[in-house]
């Protein structure tokens, strides 16, 4: 009896110390490889922690900024790196720098992406290998091994490259550097076209003299050119001759009746010569709607000086198109200056000291055009809608041009036809 109840007694105590070392095992955890329990293991890594909050600096705000900056590139797209289309064609360079069609192709490329040097320089390098190719094959010898053209290639793209050399300059800003390289071309290969280009550049750099002459060459070549006979017009318009633009904007319309640019310049001419009906009836012709017609003829009134009566256009075309943005943007500059002009009569026909003149920034009518393929960058492509004209703009450019005149303040209204 004695001995079973020392045998109880002993399994007793075992068993309250087998749960005694089983509810510490539960609450500590097993050892890691370094033999600690999780509550060392948490008292060391929130030392560790604790050690390196301590030793970081704070940010200055040019490294947040810094930071912040590589945050939003992360996953932007880089049309030189990210493109397809470019990597393929700089191998091909690569492989073989003669390669004509490949550089036309990138230079294109380049211009979709509003990158205006990068295409120039391909521009020019392409037309000094299409010329080189198109002379060897008039001379009678081989073309270049890279080149892979033969005479009747080389012309075409010759001018393609032509083409293209002169819209980049443009966007580029090196008007003057690509005039005498297209002069050279059009003595050599003359072109309608090229002619048409060249009058442009010289337009750009304020030659109007040369650049009527090169409308008019244009229009020699072909005169039933609607584009070449449109910027003549503008040409003559810039030269203060109303009546002779006017003329040649009604030639252009007889040549393609559809013209929007041509309507809306002779819209211009109507409307401040102040004939509004008539200006009123070439803007909606033009126009897809009738808020952008009210919304253009608003901004001719307005460049007159005809604050109410462009304050007057402007609600009609919001009466037709609420919350149509550029005629919200140009009612409120109307509005503006009629402010202005309030404060000038209340001032005794002086500004008070604290009023600022503010420029014009003229809203652009119609909704976006969707980016231009580098596939279509002849004239046709990217064209710009005509309901975006504001103003007497109407030099013919091309699809890059036209995008990034789109973004900027200065109303145009190109139309490139072939």
């Amino acid at each position: 009896m004695l001995t079973a109840g020392w045998t109880m007694a002993m399994v007793l105590a075992v068993a309250a110390l087998t749960a005694g070392c089983s509810r510490r095992i539960t609450r500590s955890g097993p050892p890691d490889l370094f033999g600690r329990v999780p509550a060392q293991r948490s008292a060391s890594q929130g030392t560790s922690e604790a050690r390196a909050a301590a030793a970081k600096k704070p940010q200055t705000p040019d490294e947040m900024l810094r930071e912040l900056f590589r945050q939003q590139a992360r996953g932007a797209f880089n049309p030189l790196t990210d493109d397809r289309r470019v990597r393929l064609f700089q191998t091909r360079l690569q492989l073989d720098p003669q390669d004509l069609a490949a550089r036309l192709e990138l230079a294109g490329i380049y211009e979709s992406y509003r990158l205006y040097e990068e295409a120039f320089e391909h521009y020019s390098e392409a037309l000094n290998l299409a010329s080189q190719s198109a002379g060897t094959a008039s001379a009678g010898t081989v073309s270049a091994p890279g080149s892979s053209l033969v005479g009747s290639k080389a012309q075409p793209m010759a001018e393609k490259a032509a083409l293209g050399l002169a819209r980049s300059a443009r966007g580029a800003g090196r008007n003057s550097e690509a005039i005498p390289v297209l002069a050279a071309f059009v003595k050599r290969s003359p072109a309608a076209s090229a002619w048409n280009e060249l009058g442009l550049l010289y337009d750009e750099t304020g030659d109007r003299a040369a650049a009527e002459l090169a409308f008019r060459q244009a229009l020699v070549l072909d005169p039933n050119s609607d584009r070449a006979r449109n910027n003549l017009g503008y040409n003559l318009l810039l030269q203060n001759k109303p009546e002779a633009a006017e003329a040649e904007f009604r030639r252009a319309l007889e040549s393609n009746p559809k013209s929007a640019t041509a309507r809306n310049n002779l819209g211009v001419i109507l409307a401040k010569r102040g004939d509004v009906e008539a200006a009123r009836q070439q803007f909606r012709l033009a126009a897809a709607d009738a808020a952008t017609a009210h919304n253009n003829l608003a901004v001719v009134l307005l460049e007159m000086g005809e604050y109410e009566r462009s304050r007057e256009e402007l609600v009609k075309a919001l009466t037709a198109r609420h919350y149509f943005a550029p005629a919200l943007t140009n009612f409120k500059l109307v509005q503006g200056l009629l402010r202005q002009r309030t404060e000038l009569i209340t001032a005794g026909g002086r500004l008070p000291l604290n009023s600022a003149h503010i420029p014009p920034t003229l809203a652009l009518a119609g909704p976006p055009e969707p980016p231009s393929s580098p596939e279509a960058l002849g004239d046709e492509a990217g064209r710009r809608r005509a309901a975006r004209v504001e103003q007497p703009v109407a030099l013919d450019q091309p699809a890059a041009e036209r995008e990034a005149g789109a973004e900027s303040n200065v109303p145009n209204n190109p139309e490139d036809r072939p």
